[in-house]
């Protein structure tokens, strides 16, 4: 029996425990290196082709993977020129809709000069959103602009229920909203979600949700908004938007001491709750709320001595996939999990803790293992096991990449 495997602590008090009949274990692990890819997302296309898409700083294009062997081998995809506008090289999204068509959405971060000495990292900045689109399988783009502004930042994509395509970020100015109603051939401006604060999450509900994770960070932490901590919500894809207290204790600063915070995911299930993710520390919290905010239920999900960060989380049919990471420098590890609640106990499907081949990015006396990123994805599989990409990062022995994992639940 995997030891992982626990009914834990929730709000409402100590649950007993039980023998369970399932384990998640990992079923492949497969080792890409071709680039760098930081902070990756991933996507199953409806025909079951995988996409990894991660960013990798000097890079001038944005950088795209597929798979059709269900991630045992991995193909770079050519998504365009830089004359044709595919131009990023940091935060990245990644979008399939119900058609099949690919939406690649890229960060465009001030480029590091080959020669550091003296150089003003103050200056950093990010420039530039892009998105291109795709809809015969990633075979060709077609690439728009969505901001040229400074400090532009952190840009999610998703669509509501009645097919509009939503891009949201922020650039120390607010929370900007894009909209389509064509398939991403053209946007049109919303008004901004919010006046200030980060565009930590975007996450869309079945009956026209979405929800905003606003945090005090914005402008690639350039900006600190003391007091803006909380969801923005709309129940009308889009159209109009409340705000919403969220649960829990947090601490915000601008150099990531402390807890390391930047991302903060949300996920609707399909009774639409909403579900929100977040680390005090040494706990791992999971927040839900059958009121749309008005209210919510908070639990204790994990525990540990070592501090607990970078949470990421998408809903599946088998209950809450999550991942984060625990400690630092060589107590750094990678985490997954799969949640189900009932009756106010959750049980966690936890994989063995990861030591991963991933190091600081730069080679230093001080050269130690890292997180890769502030946060990595997992997704459900068609095949109803569960897809999850890591980054490779250890420039000293020059594998640079990403690994693909493909988890299941066994039964015994």
């Amino acid at each position: 029996m995997n030891k992982f495997l626990l009914i834990i602590l929730s709000s409402f008090g100590l649950a007993t425990m039980a023998q369970s009949h399932t384990e998640l274990i990992v079923k492949n692990k497969i080792d890409h290196m071709t680039a760098l890819a930081r902070e990756p997302m991933v996507c199953e296309h409806p025909n079951g082709t995988l996409f990894v898409s991660g960013y990798r700083n000097g890079s001038g294009s944005p950088q795209l993977w597929k798979s059709t062997t269900e991630g045992k081998t991995w193909q770079e995809v050519n998504v365009g020129t830089t004359d044709q506008g595919a131009i990023g090289n940091s935060d990245v999204d990644l979008f399939i809709d119900r058609k099949g068509n690919i939406y690649l959405l890229s960060m465009t971060y001030t480029q590091l000069p080959e020669n550091l000495d003296g150089f003003d990292y103050s200056s950093m900045k990010g420039e530039r959103i892009a998105v291109g689109v795709s809809k015969d399988d990633g075979q060709s783009w077609n690439w728009k602009t969505i901001s040229e502004n400074d400090y532009d930042d952190r840009p999610w994509i998703t669509a509501t229920t009645d097919g509009t395509l939503h891009i949201i970020w922020n650039d120390g100015k607010g929370i900007h909203h894009v909209v389509s109603t064509n398939e991403g051939e053209t946007w049109l401006n919303r008004p901004d979600i919010s006046t200030k604060g980060g565009s930590s999450f975007l996450a869309n509900g079945p009956n026209g949700q979405l929800a905003v994770r606003v945090t005090p960070l914005s402008a690639s932490g350039q900006q600190m908004d003391q007091g803006i901590d909380l969801i923005r919500l709309s129940l009308d894809n889009g159209n109009s938007w409340k705000e919403v207290t969220i649960p829990g204790k947090r601490t915000w600063t601008k150099d990531f001491s402390g807890v390391p915070r930047w991302v903060e995911p949300a996920v609707w299930d399909q009774e639409d709750k909403l579900y929100l993710l977040w680390s005090e520390g040494n706990t791992l919290k999971l927040g839900r709320t059958h009121t749309n905010g008005n209210s919510w239920e908070e639990h204790s999900i994990v525990q540990s001595k070592d501090t607990l960060y970078f949470p990421y989380m998408e809903m599946s049919e088998q209950g809450i996939l999550c991942t984060w990471v625990s400690g630092f420098n060589e107590n750094t590890r990678h985490h997954a999990a799969i949640l189900t609640m009932e009756e106010g106990n959750i049980q966690i499907n936890a994989l063995e803790p990861q030591k991963l081949d991933i190091w600081s990015r730069f080679q230093t006396d001080d050269y130690q293992r890292a997180t890769g990123g502030e946060y990595f994805p997992i997704i459900p599989l068609k095949n109803g096991n569960f897809g999850m990409v890591t980054t490779i990062q250890n420039s000293k022995a020059g594998r640079e990449g990403f690994t693909w994992w493909e988890l299941q639940l066994n039964t015994f």
